[in-house]
C-alpha cells in the first residue's frame, strides 16, 4: 500500500460519497499498486461496519478502466465490495489484486464470476481459495447502479469460496449456489467459515 494516494478525479469523489453514505462510520482510503507499480486502485474502509468486529470495504479508480464487451465497451464500469472481520488485515491486499485482474483481462466479469485461486495466493483464507463476483446483495440497490456523469458504475461483491463450492457452482449455477448460502445463513464475512459444500470422504 502507498501512504500518499495520487489525486482523485471528480467521478471518483462520488464513488467516494455513495460509499460514505452506504457504509456510515468512519472511512479510511488507501492506494494500493500492483508489483510492478503499473497500475494503482484506492481500497476504501469502514471498520465496524455493518456490524461490530466487521469492515466493509470497497475499490474506487477500478471504474476508471472500461469493461470490454465484444468489440464495444460495456456501458457500466465496475467496482468491487466486499465484507471481512477486522481480524484479517489482509483482505483489502486481496480485494486490490482482484482489482488488478479485472484491470489486464479482457473478460466480462459479472454475477456468478470466480478468479480462481487469488485467495489462495493473497493468503487470506487457507480453506477458500477461489474468489466468487456476485451482486453487492449487503447494500441491494444503494450499490447497484451510480450515474457520475461521465461513467454508469456498478458494483461486485466479492467473497472466498472453497472447492467443493466452486464445484457446485460450476455443476448448478450461481442462482443454485446462493440460495445454498441463504439457506445456512453464511458467515461470508468470515474466510475461515466452513464451507457449505460438504465432501464425501467415502468418494
Amino acid at each position: 500500500m502507498s501512504e500518499k494516494a495520487a489525486p482523485v478525479s471528480p467521478e471518483n469523489k462520488l464513488i467516494a460519497l455513495q460509499l460514505a453514505l452506504v457504509f456510515g462510520g468512519t472511512l479510511q482510503v488507501g492506494e494500493y499498486r500492483n508489483t510492478t507499480e503499473t497500475l494503482t486502485v484506492d481500497i476504501l474502509s469502514c471498520c465496524d461496519r455493518p456490524v461490530d468486529g466487521v469492515t466493509s470495504y470497497s475499490t474506487i479508480k477500478l471504474s476508471d478502466h472500461p469493461i470490454p464487451w465484444g468489440e464495444r465497451e460495456f456501458s457500466a464500469r465496475l467496482e468491487l465490495a466486499g465484507l471481512c472481520v477486522n481480524t484479517v488485515t489482509t483482505f483489502p491486499n486481496l480485494l486490490a489484486s482482484a482489482a488488478f485482474h479485472i484491470m489486464q483481462s479482457d473478460a466480462l466479469y459479472h454475477p456468478g464470476t470466480v478468479i480462481p485461486d487469488l485467495v489462495r495466493q493473497s493468503q487470506v483464507s487457507s480453506t477458500l481459495p477461489h474468489l466468487y463476483l456476485t451482486a453487492p446483495f449487503p447494500w441491494g440497490d444503494a450499490l447497484n447502479r451510480l450515474n457520475c456523469g461521465t461513467k454508469k458504475v456498478t458494483w461486485l461483491l466479492a467473497m472466498p469460496i472453497s472447492e467443493s463450492e466452486y464445484a457446485f457452482l460450476r455443476e448448478h449455477g450461481d442462482l443454485a449456489f446462493e440460495r445454498l448460502l441463504q439457506k445456512q445463513d453464511t458467515d461470508f464475512s468470515n474466510p475461515d467459515r466452513p464451507t457449505v459444500v460438504k465432501v464425501d470422504a467415502s468418494m
